[in-house]
C-alpha cells in the first residue's frame, strides 16, 4: 500500500513539477537571446502568465512591462513639472513622448503581436527607445541636467529586451 501511495505522489510530482521546470527554462532560453538576461527575466518571472507563455505571450508580457515602466514615468514627469517649473519646457515634451509609449506604440505593439505582425511589434518597441533617448537630449539641449536619466535608461533597457524578443517571432 506505501507503494501505491508513493507512485502516486510521485506521479502527482511529475505532473505538477516537471511542466513548471519545462517552462522556466523556455524562458530562461529566451531571456539569454536578449540584451539583459536578467531584466527579461525578472520581467518575465513577475507575471504568472509567462509560465504557460510561448513566444508571443513572452512578447505580449514584455510589452506590458514597456507600458507599466511608461505610465510609472508619466506620474514622475507630472510630479517633476510641480517641483522644478524650470524644467517645465523639457518636461512637457517628455510627457508627449511617453505618451506616445503607453497610447500609441504599446498598443499598435499589441495589436501587431495579437495579429501576427511582430515587424510591426518591433516597431513600436523601437520607437519606444526613440523616445526615450529624444525625453533624455532635450534636457541637454536646454542646457538642463536631466533628472530622469534613470527612467530614461530604464525604459530604453526594457524596450530593448522586449524588442529582442519580438525579433524572435521574426
Amino acid at each position: 500500500m506505501k507503494f501505491i501511495i508513493i507512485l502516486f505522489l510521485l506521479l502527482i510530482l511529475q505532473e505538477t513539477l516537471l511542466p513548471s521546470m519545462a517552462d522556466t527554462k523556455f524562458i530562461e532560453n529566451t531571456c539569454k537571446a536578449t540584451p539583459s538576461s536578467h531584466l527579461c527575466l525578472k520581467i518575465m518571472l513577475a507575471n504568472p502568465k509567462s509560465q504557460n507563455a510561448d513566444l508571443t505571450g513572452l512578447a505580449l508580457i514584455g510589452v506590458a512591462a514597456v507600458k507599466d515602466k511608461g505610465v510609472e514615468i508619466i506620474q514622475q514627469i507630472v510630479a517633476l513639472k510641480k517641483s522644478t517649473p524650470e524644467l517645465k519646457q523639457a518636461l512637457d515634451y517628455c510627457l508627449d513622448a511617453y505618451h506616445a509609449v503607453v497610447d500609441a506604440d504599446v498598443p499598435s505593439s499589441n495589436e501587431a503581436l495579437r495579429g501576427g505582425l511582430a515587424k510591426f511589434a518591433e516597431d513600436g518597441m523601437a520607437d519606444s527607445v526613440v523616445e526615450s533617448q529624444a525625453c533624455e537630449r532635450r534636457f541637454s539641449e536646454h542646457g538642463e541636467r536631466s533628472p530622469m536619466t534613470n527612467s530614461n535608461n530604464a525604459m530604453n533597457d526594457v524596450a530593448n529586451v522586449v524588442r529582442a524578443i519580438v525579433r524572435m517571432l521574426l
